[in-house]
């Protein structure tokens, strides 16, 4: 009989794409992997690679009127009450939530069974749901060291983001074979501009605006849905999304993006010079918090939203294409997230 690990995490791709790459890694051990999540969120439409997926019809209490918080609540431990008769049933070996709406029911459900609880907090600045369920989880794991103080000490382990296994596959790409993959000159200087898995209006306008006058530099731009521009440009390429992110992390010289957790942590990983323009509406403003303990280091640097432009967007990457950083990146390079976490529930439970 197989061992079973039941998964949530999910809403937006922050809290779903580092579920995907624990539920890889326990697919490679033999795991049984159950995955729960919200037909509103972004698993509604990516495959999440479980055994047994269960979406519901939950959403967020947060920013809803009195009424709405009211019937979210109520759908929330109704949904707690269903996932309790499933855990009941098939008795997994562990449970682990990644944060955000979408992980609550599955996190209730497991101290309401007693079962083993461990979460993973991605952003600077915790989530009210992952809060809430530190106090009851065995362990708690934090993508950076900022999230230290707000859990207790003693069950608080740094492990970092983990990241799929196609995004560390691809790093084994150099910048010529990246490229030649992209189409794109094999010796200009080049620029990966994204605002995260949906694109930045704001940012990919003041790429595009950028480009104009750096014509000796060749951008990257992943747009979402956020840009009607049609506009030929010889020294850009766009892309609404590219699925193979980490052929443009290889093909990149610097990378300017927003700030979330993922990104920040995948920049890293491929040891790219950044530029961070944090998200300014991000609960608590957590996006400046994920770089902000990075700030003084020199291969990166800062821009708040509101100061972002051409002129200054130029100045930074100028700047940082001028530099030779690589080595001062890697000691913050962390390859091995996946494994700590999963060693650290093993060890829990010798």
């Amino acid at each position: 009989m197989s061992i079973k690990a039941f998964i949530a995490g999910g809403g937006t791709g922050g809290h779903f794409y580092p579920a995907v790459a624990i539920a890889q890694k326990l697919k490679e051990q033999g795991y049984t992997v159950y995955y729960f999540g919200t037909k509103n969120g972004i698993e509604g439409r990516k495959r999440f690679p479980a055994d047994r997926v269960f979406l519901y019809d939950i959403k967020g209490v947060r920013g809803k009127s009195i009424l709405g918080k009211v019937i979210s609540i109520s759908k929330l431990l109704k949904t707690s009450l269903e996932i309790r008769k499933i855990i009941k049933k098939e008795n997994p070996r562990f449970i682990i939530t990644f944060g955000g709406y979408a992980s609550l029911p599955l996190g209730l459900s497991a101290v309401l069974s007693g079962k083993d609880l461990y979460i993973h907090e991605q952003n600077s600045i915790p989530s009210y749901t992952n809060l809430l369920l530190a106090k009851f989880a065995k362990k708690v794991f934090i993508t950076f060291p900022f999230s230290k103080k707000y859990f207790p000490e003693k069950k608080t382990v740094l492990t970092g983001f983990p990241l799929r296994r196609e995004i560390i596959d691809d790093k084994k790409l150099n910048k010529k074979e990246a490229r030649n993959i992209l189409k794109i000159h094999p010796e200009t200087k080049t620029v990966l501009v994204f605002g995260g898995s949906q694109g930045a209006k704001k940012l990919t306008d003041t790429a595009l605006e950028t480009a104009e006058y750096m014509k000796d530099v060749q951008f990257l731009i992943i747009t979402g849905k956020h840009s009607d521009d049609s506009k030929e440009r010889s020294n850009v390429k766009t892309y609404q999304y590219y699925e193979r992110i980490g052929v443009l992390y290889a093909a990149s010289d610097i990378v300017v993006s927003r700030s979330g957790a993922g990104s920040v942590s995948e920049i890293l990983f491929y040891e790219k010079p950044a530029i961070f323009v944090p998200y300014p509406y991000a609960v608590s403003d957590h996006q400046f918090y994920n770089v902000k303990w990075l700030e003084k280091e020199d291969y990166i640097e800062i821009i708040r939203d509101a100061d972002l432009n051409s002129k200054i967007l130029a100045e930074k990457i100028q700047k940082m294409l001028k530099k030779n950083v690589q080595e001062n990146i890697k000691k913050y390079s962390i390859i091995d997230t996946a494994e700590k976490i999963l060693k650290e529930i093993n060890n829990g439970r010798l």
